[in-house]
């Protein structure tokens, strides 16, 4: 097939009108012609080919003049960092196979939640792991896994506006989905390498007595075991969450913290004190669950009774808002008060810390750093007199817990 040579503007007409005519080969094999009513736009046309073909050969001429701007105007941007076009595209062409073999965001975690349910993992962490995956996800909505970068990871976390702890369970738990990732080929290295945020020692606040003399009297038959555990014997929650009332043995005096309920892992033994039991015995069963699923909205009830603010103020429960109607004044609650209260006090009337140090699960120099001569002895002698008779009106009055 003979190729098609550049033409310089030809005389023809059209219904009858005069006008100009020129022919350009096209990359393809065959030709491009153009018309035009004016000679000296023929004439124009005809010398940009001569100098595009010249250039850039023949396959040049398809190029439409919006993809030429958009050349120019790429060349500009690029220009400062001394890249031409063919290195901008390599560049993206690099990125858009990185992203080859991922799988939407959405979809990683989705499936990561179904694994840990699959695992047994209690139902609070599913949940908290599904609402930090998701504010994840709401800031970038359209990611895969192998588009997310290290570089997002930390504009993330710095952008959530969250004390550094919790900046750190964020870190934590995007780290986990990214393992996870890995593990299934979504993704080859975990791109969560930021480095946790330094935390400053959290100040240990702990209840008075009358504030958990009037905490327990504020409980309810569903609540109540949970708050004694933890104000008495200082148990975590995620335990208590995961603790079974055959693991309670009020003859004995005795809770069994096993290793798979424990945070650290190992077991322990954890004694009732006797004011513990006098509230533990009208509410213990043979089995089944110490704390409701629904521990959190109801806790959050028993808190605003006993003049303290609810985790979540806004909180979708008829109830609730009830009692939060017309309370201005309510107190904050203190971060892990009950066991911190439960340790403080236990430090200050037995006055023994490696025994402390076992039955709440930490080490004796954690407990000698934060815990000793917290309280007073007189107020940790009232606090293990708090009994349901004694919470009706009875209670010492102590001016103030703090040594």
């Amino acid at each position: 097939m003979r190729k098609t040579k550049l033409t310089p503007p030809t005389r023809i007409k059209i219904d009858g009108q005069i006008y100009w005519r020129v022919v350009a080969p096209s990359p393809t094999g065959g030709r491009i012609r153009k018309t035009f009513k004016d000679r000296e736009d023929a004439r124009i046309f005809h010398e940009q080919c001569k100098v595009q073909i010249a250039q850039f050969g023949a396959q040049s001429m398809e190029i439409s003049d919006r993809v030429r701007g958009q050349a120019v105007e790429g060349m500009k941007l690029l220009e400062p960092y001394g890249a031409n076009l063919m290195d901008a595209v390599k560049h993206y062409v690099a990125h858009l196979e990185s992203r080859r073999g991922g799988v939407p965001l959405s979809q990683a975690i989705e499936e990561l939640l179904l694994n840990r349910k699959s695992a047994e993992v209690s139902s609070r962490y599913v949940n908290d792991l599904r609402l930090r995956l998701g504010r994840f996800h709401a800031a970038f909505p359209d990611a895969s896994t192998r588009s997310i970068t290290t570089a997002n990871i930390g504009s993330f976390l710095e952008g959530l506006g969250v004390a550094a702890s919790t900046a750190n369970t964020f870190r934590r738990d995007l780290r986990t989905l990214f393992e996870f990732a890995v593990e299934r080929g979504y993704v080859e290295v975990n791109p969560v390498r930021v480095k946790p945020i330094k935390c400053k020692d959290a100040k240990i606040e702990i209840l008075s007595v009358d504030q958990t003399a009037r905490l327990l009297k504020s409980c309810d038959s569903e609540t109540l075991p949970a708050v004694a555990i933890a104000a008495f014997c200082g148990l975590r929650q995620a335990e208590i969450e995961r603790l079974d009332w055959s693991k309670v043995d009020l003859d004995e005096k005795i809770i069994q913290v096993d290793a798979d309920i424990a945070k650290t892992g190992g077991r322990r033994v954890v004694d009732i004190p006797d004011c513990a039991i006098k509230w533990l015995a009208t509410h213990a069963k043979d089995r089944g669950k110490v704390m409701p699923s629904a521990f959190r909205i109801l806790f959050d009830r028993v808190r605003v009774r006993a003049g303290f603010k609810p985790s979540f103020d806004q909180r979708r429960d008829a109830v609730l808002q009830t009692f939060l109607n017309g309370k201005s004044n309510l107190q904050p609650w203190p971060a892990n008060c009950l066991r911190h209260s439960a340790i403080s006090y236990r430090l200050s009337k037995w006055k023994d810390i490696g025994q402390v140090a076992t039955v709440s699960g930490n080490s004796p120099s954690v407990i000698k750093r934060n815990y000793l001569e917290l309280v007073k002895p007189s107020a940790a002698d009232a606090y293990f007199k708090i009994t349901p008779s004694t919470a009706d009106g009875k209670i010492i009055k102590i001016s103030s817990a703090v040594g």
